[in-house]
């Protein structure tokens, strides 16, 4: 099944594509260059298909594109039980080298929406953990499925307890707190009046919620002025 996956993944390459991406999502895997609409009709198609555990259970990893088909084969699994993703899941989060890999991957998980406790409990762990990576899918997870009435409290707590100080899990946490800026923000804003996180994810937060279009300019101009500046000697 391998051989006939890759060259499925063959077929579908475009070099333009390829030679952008390669520019775009910094990666030691081999980039093969497939637009993400032929990605996702692939791995639906596969879904379905009769020998899907198998395929699950005998992928390889060994392009970028693998990895993504991977997890959107896992993503489009008919009622799929959560100790099933799971299983699946777990040991390819463990192959993810860039962002691209875990917010592609990650959102589109939708059947995390129906157990929140259960992953929240299970993703928990990866708050702490050494990887950069690894630490990004707890913050992505927050992001796309614990902003909401239930639970932006929690969301909002544990984005202030992940340790910072590493690029991408840095980036992760300010763009997360651009879109409670955009929700939630009488309970957000009041974290950057504390400024409770590094300059960097404070003022990135601020940065990337001032470009949204769901933020009115009045509040844009007030943002700005919570910036923290260098103090130069």
């Amino acid at each position: 099944m391998n051989t006939i996956i890759n060259q499925k993944l063959r077929a579908l390459a475009e070099s333009d594509y390829k030679q952008f991406n390669e520019k775009l999502i910094p990666t030691q895997y081999e980039i093969i260059g497939i637009r993400m609409p032929a990605l996702k009709k692939l791995a639906k198609e596969m879904a379905t298909n009769p020998d899907v555990e198998t395929y699950l259970q005998q992928a390889e990893y060994t392009t970028y594109d693998h990895i993504l088909l991977y997890g959107l084969v896992i993503s489009n699994l008919k009622k799929p039980s959560l100790e099933t993703v799971f299983r699946y899941l777990d040991p390819l989060i463990l192959k993810f080298d860039n962002w691209a890999h875990v917010d592609t991957i990650i959102s589109s998980l939708k059947v995390f929406k129906h157990y929140p406790d259960e992953v929240l409990a299970h993703f928990l762990p990866l708050k702490q953990d050494e990887g950069e990576f690894t630490k990004r899918v707890f913050v992505i997870v927050l992001m796309d499925f614990f902003l909401n009435d239930a639970y932006i409290d929690i969301a909002l707590k544990h984005f202030q307890e992940i340790p910072q100080g590493q690029y991408y899990v840095d980036m992760a946490i300010a763009w997360a707190l651009s879109v409670a800026l955009i929700k939630y923000y009488d309970k957000t804003l009041p974290l950057l009046e504390q400024q409770r996180f590094s300059r960097f994810v404070h003022n990135k937060a601020i940065q990337k919620a001032r470009e949204s279009y769901r933020i009115s300019p009045e509040t844009k101009e007030f943002l700005n002025t919570l910036k923290i500046k260098v103090i130069s000697d």
